[in-house]
């Protein structure tokens, strides 16, 4: 087989179609400063920023991204500007995420009232979760119009023991809604693609009945092992697995037999989208994610 780019390497992925390698990309990138001398407006700055400030703090977005495709070979960046699109659109897919669809992971206050909830007001919890739902299917219809070519729904469903609500209550409040935005987006010609932390053993094969295409994370600090969940659902398309605890440290070897792990059984010649089990994260050293890119290239390389 003749060397793919990178694009076509993830389209082929997302086509159920063979190549030479995995694609890579992550989910997010926090070390803009440290990589390219780059740095972002946060949240609440931008919304007191000039327009001047605004449009700088975008282009510095851009140009960060056009670096991930070119220095660090992202198969796929976020967003949906027309300025990213035309920047990256020959190189790489462009995504953008839509993950407030359906009930997750939520702060300590907000968790016990949606437990007594859970018990003494089902009805409301579902008028709530069809506003979710219609809102996410409406947010994929603005996406597919800015001409994104996937989605992720990044929607936290598991602590590191398990998931955040029973799988009974999970199927009953969350699995039909999820299984109907994501027969949105597919007939919108999107795929949808899951990112989860945690421990999901006990709602895998519920997230696989949506129709979800993909799973983002396969997170080991979860107990998520990448060779069962590859062995249960062959046709998915998998993403991530390498542990990103071991990414906060400067210890090779444990770093490069996590990557060797994942590109054996995530991995080489199946769906798979190599990557970290979260993001790189701000506090990672540079080189530790220096260090896996290289264990990738050298396991791709001894592959052909």
């Amino acid at each position: 087989m003749l060397p793919m780019t990178n694009k076509a390497r993830l389209e082929a992925v997302l086509d159920n179609k063979p190549v030479d390698i995995p694609p890579h990309f992550e989910l997010v990138f926090q070390l803009e400063k440290e990589a390219f001398g780059l740095e972002f407006m946060d949240w609440q700055a931008l919304q007191n920023a000039s327009q001047l400030e605004r449009e700088r703090d975008a282009s510095n977005r851009v140009e960060m991204s056009i670096r991930l495709v070119d220095e660090y070979g992202w198969a796929a960046v976020q967003g949906q500007t027309d300025a990213l699109k035309s920047a990256v659109g020959d190189r790489a897919l462009v995504y953008d995420f839509n993950g407030s669809g359906t009930f997750w992971l939520m702060s300590g206050n907000d968790t016990m009232n949606f437990v007594i909830r859970l018990f003494e007001e089902p009805e409301s919890l579902h008028e709530e979760a069809r506003r979710k739902c219609d809102d996410s299917i409406a947010l994929a219809k603005r996406q597919a119009d800015a001409g994104v070519d996937f989605i992720i729904i990044n929607s936290d469903y598991g602590f590191n023991t398990g998931p955040f609500i029973s799988p009974t209550h999970f199927q009953e409040f969350v699995t039909p809604y999820l299984t109907e935005i994501v027969s949105a987006i597919h007939d919108l010609g999107l795929l949808a693609i899951l990112h989860s932390d945690g421990n999901l053993k006990e709602i895998l094969d519920q997230l696989h009945g949506t129709g979800l295409d993909g799973y983002q994370s396969v997170d080991p600090q979860g107990f998520m092992d990448i060779r069962e969940v590859r062995a249960q659902y062959p046709d998915w398309v998998l993403m991530g697995n390498v542990m990103c605890s071991l990414m906060q440290g400067s210890d090779e070897e444990p770093i490069r037999e996590s990557v060797r792990y994942c590109m054996q059984h995530g991995g080489i010649g199946k769906r798979y989208i190599f990557s970290t089990s979260n993001c790189i994260f701000a506090g990672m050293p540079l080189q530790s994610y220096r260090v896996m890119l290289d264990e990738y290239r050298r396991c791709g390389a001894n592959s052909r």
